[in-house]
């Protein structure tokens, strides 16, 4: 990460109810502007638990924010 940013991240974690695994989708610390499509396999009837974090360092003059868009699950 740029220096300034080491603490301010983004995640998208996906993880199996059943079995306990987890799969990191991303992990991202960027002042870029850029949109990144990411995807998983699901297993039709199997729970999923998709965790979606945006984490601020809480400095002053330097908040970070993360939006997700167009989260879907087929």
């Amino acid at each position: 990460c740029p220096s300034g940013i080491t603490k301010d991240w983004a995640t998208a974690t996906l993880k199996n109810n059943a079995t306990g695994a987890t799969t990191t989708l991303f992990k991202v610390c960027t002042t870029t502007a850029t949109w990144t499509k990411v995807s998983a396999a699901v297993t039709a009837g199997a729970s999923f638990t998709l965790t979606l974090t945006n984490r601020d360092d809480g400095r002053s003059g330097t908040a970070s924010s993360t939006l997700f868009d167009d989260v879907t699950v087929q």
